[in-house]
């Protein structure tokens, strides 16, 4: 979901025989990140297609469902698609070794049922894990049979708000049953590697496997980040208009699930400042009910292609070998950082210590029109600037 930290781990299993592996299964990536503030896949999971928001910041996978005669609070959010109906003969049992992997706990014999609660950074789900087939766009569409989580209640959404989608696809890091791991240990694809591509223009792609590219800059991943995360090994520092900005080095996240982009006090503030002291002088400052920062010009915007010339370009650069080492530098230019709304231009770069604490979570504006890859394999993170076409195959097929 938009703007959140995933603070528990939890699973989901893919469990397929294939003879031979593929590079990467791709999927097609829909929605945007202004207004719809959702980027998801479509997957079919049981005879029923749903959508799927895409969350490098957290494990679990998990879909709102409908549970026969449920005791307590049992909340969902408006969605396009019917809820999952659950069965009680695919509720996974308490002493099951995934459900062992999701709660960190042994199971009890008498619990027939694998209970689990996923807080993120504004909300919560409570759920019961399960398994249902899905179907990957690999050759002949084949079904296979996954763990993942039926979620009956969920807190602190909106109520009455109808969402484009209908769950979430945890694809964070630190979990041997996620689902990139688990495709490679059923030899669908060759190597735990994720990535995504996010289109300013909506949609893009996510790729399942090796996908490979050139002119990529490379960071090595912190193998110590929080549970769900990935994370460079080295800090990062902000620069703007060649000058250092940043205090110290800041501890940075990567989270497709959050929309937007979060520093911390100090370098929030100094972005912020230098920002404004750049401004142009057609710009003027106009309050919104929910970006602190927004401005008109002497027309109203249609596109940030309109506003671009009018504001500069961020850097965060990690120190791969120290002061006088090489570096990789996470470009943040104008449309990376910015939004249009209702004419005016408004700063996609927040501070609430609510959402990331003492980080600095780097969401999806900023990740827009370029590939990130997660290296599962090799430990480390890469962007490189794409089109977000991807190829024009939607898969490299394996042979069934």
């Amino acid at each position: 979901m938009a703007s959140r930290t995933a603070l528990i781990a939890s699973v989901l299993l893919l469990l397929l025989v294939v003879p031979s592996s593929s590079s990467y299964v791709k999927f097609d990536l829909h929605g945007n990140i202004y207004p719809g503030g959702y980027i998801y896949v479509s997957m079919k999971i049981g005879d029923q297609v749903y959508n799927l928001d895409v969350d490098t910041g957290s494990i679990l996978t998990w879909l709102q469902c409908d549970v026969p005669n449920c005791k307590g609070p049992c909340k969902t959010w408006k969605q396009q698609h019917p809820l999952y109906q659950l069965k009680f003969d695919k509720l996974v049992p308490s002493m099951d070794p995934l459900c062992v992997e999701l709660l960190q706990h042994p199971g009890k014999p008498e619990d027939r049922t694998c209970a689990y609660n996923i807080a993120y950074a504004e909300e919560q789900s409570d759920g019961l894990l399960i398994r249902d087939k899905l179907t990957l766009p690999i050759a002949r569409n084949a079904q296979h049979t996954i763990a993942f989580g039926c979620g009956y209640n969920q807190h602190n959404f909106k109520p009455g708000q109808t969402l484009p989608v209908d769950g979430v696809l945890g694809l964070g890091r630190g979990s041997t049953v996620n689902l990139a791991f688990q495709l490679k240990k059923e030899n669908v694809i060759k190597k735990d590697v994720i990535s995504h591509c996010i289109s300013s223009k909506g949609g893009g792609f996510l790729f399942i496997g090796d996908y490979k590219l050139p002119n990529v800059e490379w960071v090595a991943m912190d193998r110590n980040a929080n549970h769900g995360h990935y994370s460079p090994a080295v800090l990062g520092e902000l620069c703007f208009k060649g000058k250092w900005i940043s205090e110290k080095p800041m501890k940075v996240l990567f989270d497709s699930g959050s929309t937007y982009t979060y520093f911390d006090r100090q370098p929030y503030k100094a972005t912020v400042d230098e920002v404004i002291g750049s401004l142009h002088k057609s710009l003027t400052k106009v309050p919104d009910n929910y970006f602190k920062l927004c401005w008109k010009g002497t027309k109203k915007f249609k596109s940030v292609d309109d506003v671009k010339p009018l504001f500069k370009p961020i850097f965060l650069i990690f120190r791969r070998g120290g002061v006088k080492g090489s570096t990789a530098t996470l470009d943040i230019p104008p449309e990376n950082y910015l939004i249009i709304k209702d004419g005016n231009v408004c700063f996609g770069i927040l501070h609430d210590p609510s959402v990331v604490g003492q980080n600095n979570l780097i969401g999806a504006i900023t990740l827009q029109d370029r590939t990130v890859i997660y290296d599962n394999e090799a430990g480390q993170i890469g962007w490189v600037r794409d089109s977000c076409k991807g190829k024009s195959e939607s898969v490299i097929p394996s042979r069934l």
